[in-house]
């Protein structure tokens, strides 16, 4: 919480920036171009304001309005007492105080214009006297000044001179050069500190905010050591923790706004920085992409949340970026923006990104992940009272396969949290996985590894997971898959479980021993034991697994694959319209082997050894994989 004292000496700070900052004219221009390029991008729609759309109408916000004891405005239906670390109810004031000040600035209406204006300074008013805070840093250092600096660039012209300042203190919460500790931030929590930096910079006309705002976007969009984007593509955020989704998509959001932002100016970034954010969305997110929808297992916490996996909310972003000149990838960014738009399906076949131990398989009727994981990395996260039965998404092995696009949208309040795809795990209760130990910053040590070639890869991963030991292969071409598990063992020594996929049903299904066939997908267990599949009406609550979401009702049925788990196992999933035959050679401790349809043979050797195969030695070193031919 910010003090009487620190708010004193923070008002002390703006007035002399304020001051020091009219004493150079060189940026004036510059900083007229970016007030105007926010300005105009808000009241024009190409610029999403950086608070959540508040669903009612003008008039229905209006009619909430209440005045307090010195005359200014708040919202009624409002509990501005509720501390909720997501879901602030307190924000809706801001959101809604901005939502009314681009009506304002719209409307040619006099009569109505002074009503609007009237409200919107009684409403900064109120949040300026009252200067609500929550106990998530999030919205005192990033999201509150967001907003505010949106609604303080849109009434400038309007505000008073102690207005104007008293809102800069409040904006410049976050701010670099008024508090250097948000310069620990990094990726997308960093560039949304920049854009408040900025706003800042605008409102009390200071250069050197705008200047070092933009030198920490500059150092987000290279590559980075630990978080932020991989040479490979990939995206990480809250340590080496994949994220392309939630996070991800907020850092293209907010490196669109920023370039948006400074179109015109001598601070516009060159083609050479722009190179690996160019990287990350065309090699990373659009490979990871399946028509309008985002892979499941790339988005963190967010996958918890409603309508969190449709692409088409950065749609806008991805245009602006392509029209930006000087963008490397422009064409293939526009190209990108419209396959999400048109939810069209392309044929990128086989990729590997190394960074995270991820393979992906996506054509226009198959798509499939496989997360390998390493002994560094972070899986699945449980913040803020969000994806609070993820313990299993931390298992190494998890997987996504989809053939529409619609088969795992919003169901999350209908999943079973024990039966993820990909993994092997015993069977357990909502109250037993919320119970267990936050995975969210566990680190799996283990034999990872990973071999690629033409049209081909292999990923492994040799670890524990707490009380259950595995080994996870994944031998992938370019349009089918074959999943490899061994040396599964139980301290506890319950009944595991293996499951396949699980997602929406999609009216029937065919069995036939092994072999499974449901919404274009062909599954077939090769090893192992035998097949379960069925559906299941499911009834559900949205809070399911995230005590931030409303308390909303849902019911669908859900389809299912598994078998019970006996050690080790073979199985292969591809689209119901290929054929690809593999062959398992080997699926040992030692070895895991399989013959690829193109006749290659492709190896995990878990310690140094040879086998042979048709009159052929193959050998290999420990914890290495291998393709031959």
């Amino acid at each position: 919480m910010i003090g009487p004292i620190q708010k004193f000496f923070s008002l002390i700070l703006v007035t002399l920036m304020m001051n020091f900052s009219s004493m150079f004219c060189g940026a004036k221009a510059d900083i007229k171009t970016i007030s105007d390029n926010v300005t105009d991008g808000l009241l024009n729609g190409t610029m999403a304001t950086f608070g959540s759309a508040d669903l009612y109408g003008v008039d229905e916000i209006i009619s909430l309005i209440s005045y307090d004891g010195d005359g200014n405005c708040f919202f009624a239906d409002i509990d501005y007492s509720d501390e909720a670390r997501a879901m602030w109810p307190a924000a809706k004031h801001l959101n809604r105080t901005e939502r009314l000040a681009i009506v304002y600035r719209l409307e040619r209406d006099n009569a109505k214009k002074a009503e609007y204006k009237d409200i919107v300074l009684k409403l900064i008013n109120h949040w300026i006297k009252k200067d609500y805070q929550n106990p998530n840093w999030w919205y005192n250092k990033l999201s509150n000044p967001n907003v505010l600096g949106e609604i303080g660039i849109l009434m400038k012209p309007d505000l008073s001179a102690d207005q104007l300042k008293k809102l800069s203190v409040l904006v410049g919460r976050g701010c670099f050069l008024v508090d250097p500790v948000l310069r620990a931030y990094t990726g997308a929590n960093a560039v949304d500190i920049s854009m408040s930096s900025i706003k800042f910079g605008v409102l009390t006309g200071n250069g050197s905010a705008i200047r070092s705002a933009l030198r920490v976007v500059a150092g987000e969009l290279d590559y980075g050591l630990v978080e932020g984007i991989k040479k490979d593509g990939t995206f990480f955020q809250h340590g080496e923790r994949l994220y392309m989704g939630g996070y991800g998509i907020e850092f293209i959001k907010g490196i669109s706004n920023v370039v948006g932002m400074i179109s015109g100016t001598k601070y516009m970034f060159s083609g050479k920085q722009l190179t690996p954010f160019s990287e990350f969305i065309l090699t990373g997110l659009r490979k990871m992409s399946f028509g309008n929808t985002l892979d499941p297992t790339t988005m963190g916490r967010s996958v918890s949340r409603i309508n969190a996996q449709p692409l088409t909310a950065i749609v806008p972003d991805l245009v602006r970026l392509a029209n930006t000149e000087g963008m490397p990838g422009r064409n293939e960014i526009m190209e990108y923006a419209v396959s999400i738009a048109n939810n069209t399906k392309n044929n990128y076949g086989l990729h590997y990104y190394d960074k995270a131990n991820f393979l992906v398989v996506n054509n226009e009727d198959f798509y499939f992940s496989f997360l390998g994981g390493n002994s560094k990395m972070f899986y699945s996260e449980i913040t803020n009272d969000e994806n609070i039965l993820s313990y299993n998404s931390s298992f190494p092995g998890v997987t996504t396969i989809m053939h529409t696009g619609n088969e795992l949208t919003n169901i999350s309040p209908l999943y079973n949290y024990s039966l993820i795809p990909g993994t092997t795990a015993v069977y357990e209760s909502d109250e037993e996985l919320a119970a267990r130990k936050d995975p969210s910053y566990r680190l799996l040590p283990g034999t990872y590894g990973s071999q690629t070639a033409e049209g081909a890869a292999v990923v492994f991963a040799k670890t524990k997971h707490e009380n259950i030991s595995m080994t996870v292969s994944c031998f992938a071409t370019d349009n089918a898959v074959i999943l490899l598990g061994t040396g599964m063992k139980n301290s506890d020594g319950k009944q595991m479980f293996t499951t396949l996929d699980q997602s929406y049903y999609a009216g029937s299904f065919r069995q036939d021993g092994n072999t499974v066939i449901h919404n274009g997908i062909k599954y077939e267990l090769l090893q192992g034991g035998s097949l379960c599949a069925g559906s299941e009406h499911r009834v559900g609550n949205w809070r399911r697994n995230n005590l931030t979401m409303p308390d909303a009702y849902a019911e669908g049925d859900v389809f299912t694959v598994f078998f019970a788990n006996s050690g080790s196992y073979a199985y292969s999933v591809m689209s119901e319209n290929t054929q690809a035959d593999f062959e398992v050679i080997m699926n040992t401790e030692k070895i895991q082997a399989v013959k690829l349809p193109d006749g290659r043979i492709a190896a995990v050797f878990l310690s140094a050894g040879s086998f042979d195969y048709d009159g052929s030695t193959y050998k290999g070193l420990a914890g290495n994989a291998y393709i031959f031919g």
